[in-house]
């Protein structure tokens, strides 16, 4: 009933606005399309699976142990951002996030906000901790984006590359600039930060959250804090960045190598931009199909024949996406039994 005692048509019976119903009906309906289009990429992959037997096994434990290192890069770089956190906590919060994040559609902000709870929960300042995750999370996109630029000399002057892996080239370049430039703006302006309050304090009201009167004062104080810690850590942090992915980057290549291929490694590298930003599209869980299909794809460009790309890229998101999957259940059941 509204203010007046008439009925409200844009409210269902147990008080469930339909925008909010439809907010949740329309991203599954358009995940459930794209899996559906994705379908024959997806098949192709897992069709592999009889394949796995004539996989180089020795290969196996350094895929894992990458991919752990790749994971531990991220633990550290939270602890440098965010004072007193200790190694549990980061390894439990971020391994749980990081599950809600590949399960949801669109999960990457859901995810976020778990660990953000999670830390709050912990005993974490929230504002710094929310602060510090957007930062490491800005960081490390940055950093993925700008791993074409290492490369493009070299398929420049060097051996002929073919053009869809240039232009992937090229854009994580342009991604790469506007994400540093972003970045420098709200690290300098204080003008920026207060536009980013009041971004954030829409998107709240909208929301029917409450909104901090001082959230623009609040912001600017996080930021500083965490610009001030960075400061002091900031050469530690962009090497612990660097190495999520070029670890993970090297658990590709191990799993190249257990399928009996070994292309040039820029030409990899590329390949690997190109899945890592497919990853991040927020229309089905952790890109799931989109990394599938990109990946063999620009691995078939860089060289892989059809068969051992779709091999290579099972082994691998077997490692990479799966694995660290499972253990988000463990990391959360371990977390809560600490705090209860």
């Amino acid at each position: 009933m509204g203010a007046a005692g008439r009925f409200r048509t844009d409210v269902v019976p147990g008080g469930l606005a339909w925008g909010r119903i439809a907010g949740r009906v329309i991203p599954l309906a358009v995940t459930a399309v794209a899996i559906y289009l994705l379908a024959p990429q997806l098949l192709t992959v897992f069709s592999a699976f009889p394949r796995l037997r004539h996989f180089r096994p020795w290969w196996y434990p350094a895929m894992v142990g990458w991919e752990i290192a790749s994971f531990a890069c991220v633990w550290q770089l939270q602890r440098l951002a965010i004072d007193g956190l200790s190694w549990f906590l980061s390894i439990t919060s971020q391994l749980a996030s990081n599950s809600i994040s590949r399960i949801i559609p669109g999960g990457i902000a859901v995810g976020g906000a778990v660990q953000f709870r999670m830390l709050s929960r912990a005993g974490c300042d929230p504002a710094a901790a929310g602060f510090a995750l957007t930062a490491i999370s800005m960081v490390t996109t940055s950093i993925v984006f700008g791993l074409p630029l290492f490369v493009l000399p070299a398929l420049i002057f060097g051996q002929p590359a073919p053009r869809g892996l240039i232009a992937a080239a090229w854009l994580g370049g342009v991604a790469f600039a506007v994400l540093a430039v972003t970045g420098l703006v709200l690290a300098r302006s204080e003008a920026a930060m207060r536009l980013l309050a009041r971004l954030l304090a829409r998107v709240l009201q909208l929301a029917r959250r409450p909104v901090d009167p001082d959230l623009s004062e609040l912001l600017l104080i996080r930021r500083d804090e965490v610009l001030h810690s960075l400061g002091r850590r900031l050469p530690a942090a962009l090497l612990f960045a660097a190495g999520k992915w070029t670890l993970d980057y090297l658990a590709l290549l191990a799993a190249l190598a257990g399928a009996g291929q070994h292309p040039r490694p820029s030409l990899v590298l590329l390949a690997y931009v190109a899945a890592s930003v497919l990853a991040m599209i927020p229309i089905t869980p952790g890109g799931l199909g989109f990394v599938e299909a990109g990946l063999t794809g620009t691995l078939a460009l860089a060289g892989v024949p059809p068969a051992a790309a779709a091999l290579s890229t099972l082994a691998y998101r077997l490692v990479s996406f799966w694995l660290p999957l499972a253990a988000g259940a463990p990391a959360w059941i371990a977390y809560r039994v600490r705090y209860r």
